[in-house]
């Protein structure tokens, strides 16, 4: 019988071909890459074969409570599961696996008549190899079917004037301070299921993920949006009800570059298709410090005099955010912006990057100092973007910006 990955490989190449991906095999796992929303976001694809009377190490590395022991093995409660893998890399008997969506990305691609836009995340940089440039990137998405490649650091850009915008409106004395980032799902999901009580704390901003699409679908409806990171909890965040309908289609780095082994694509050789559009600001969201350096940056620019500077705080990796947590519910703050990324270094060290998170880091930051602004103030290309969206002024676009807004439970 074919494993799993036999199957992806074999069906993923058929696709690429623009042949049915119908092969012989496990009918189940076939229809969970066929039809990956029809099924979990973890995947068991063989019995669980762990001791009964012994704990198992899936259920003790998941901090949510999304796994139960029963009869025939562990179970995976979706609604509960944030996408951490961390079940995952805790299986020892290789049983559980993570969701590849990347089948009905590649049909959609030969079948559908309307745009599809492809949304790098931001630690894209160096993900694959030291002579893949931006501009080649773009130029492989073109080849394989898409109608552009949108950097969604430009989104980030966005919501970091969004969120300096709010930390000058909301926050004017030494007790009031605020959480972010809104970037990271999973700390997000940890405020909301383990410390609710912070949430009026929270703006409600959507990720820069769910911004790019939003913002593709409000000036293109008909098109069709896939955003492409190193991280598994995207995948999980697209379904949450209050942000279904931005992003039809979650990709990780790995896999897309298994689209790009099976179409033979040399990503070194491309031509050049430059279009910068972020700043330095939105390109640093990549990495665990980015999103209070750009926030801290344009608040200074926004209102250099305030009485009541930005004070940030950082944490990353699920331990750290936990503690940076207590400390603010024990009453030791010491600051009034504090940024949680759930992996450790941010999102160049998600499960599903390709390099290493420190070389990822290094990428993104010589990225970051080649973009020509530093921040979203002195970016025009967000003013215009905004502007084509109905804000015509920055003061405007705090009072109406309700398309990147999100409300929690």
């Amino acid at each position: 019988m074919k494993t799993l990955d036999e199957l992806y490989q074999q069906m993923l190449k058929r696709a690429a071909d623009g042949k049915p991906v119908g092969v012989d095999g496990d009918p189940k796992l076939i229809d969970c890459l066929a039809h990956p929303d029809d099924h979990p976001l973890i995947w068991r694809v063989k019995p669980c074969l762990c001791p009964p009377d012994e704990p198992h190490h899936c259920q003790e590395a998941c901090d949510w409570g999304a796994i139960t022991s029963g009869p025939d093995g562990i179970a995976i409660d979706d609604s509960q599961c944030v996408g951490c893998q961390a079940c995952v890399d805790a299986c020892k008997l290789d049983t559980l696996k993570t969701r590849k969506d990347i089948i009905p990305v590649v049909q959609e691609l030969h079948d559908y008549d309307g745009p599809i836009y492809a949304m790098v995340a931001p630690a894209v940089s160096g993900q694959f190899g030291p002579d893949v440039t931006m501009g080649k990137l773009r130029t492989a998405f073109k080849r394989l079917g898409f109608t552009g490649m949108l950097e969604v650091a430009v989104f980030a850009d966005i919501l970091t004037l969004k969120e300096a915008l709010e930390f000058d409106k909301n926050i004017n004395n030494e007790d009031q301070f605020q959480l972010t980032s809104c970037c990271c799902p999973m700390w997000i999901a940890m405020i909301k299921k383990l410390y609710h009580q912070l949430l009026p704390n929270v703006p409600g901003s959507v990720s820069p993920m769910i911004a790019g699409g939003r913002t593709v679908k409000a000036l293109h409806p008909k098109a069709k949006t896939v955003f492409i990171g190193p991280c598994l909890a995207k995948k999980a965040e697209r379904k949450e009800p209050d942000l279904v309908g931005a992003v039809d289609y979650v990709l990780t780095y790995q896999e897309l570059r298994d689209l790009f082994s099976v179409t033979n694509i040399d990503l070194a050789s491309l031509p050049e298709d430059n279009l910068p559009h972020a700043s330095e600001a939105g390109i640093s969201y990549a990495y665990a410090g980015g999103v209070s350096e750009a926030v801290t940056e344009t608040v200074h620019q926004l209102n250099p005099d305030r009485q009541v500077d930005i004070k940030t705080r950082k944490a990353d990796g699920v331990p750290a955010c936990k503690a940076m947590i207590n400390d603010i519910l024990a009453g030791n703050r010491d600051g009034n912006f504090f940024e949680g990324m759930g992996c450790m270094g941010g999102c160049v060290g998600g499960p599903r990057a390709i390099i290493k998170k420190e070389e990822g880091k290094a990428n993104v930051q010589a990225y970051g100092k080649q973009a020509v602004y530093k921040t979203p103030m002195e970016n025009p290309y967000v003013i215009e973007l905004l502007k084509k969206l109905g804000f015509p002024t920055v003061e405007e676009f705090l009072e109406r910006s309700h398309l990147y807004d999100r409300k929690f439970d």
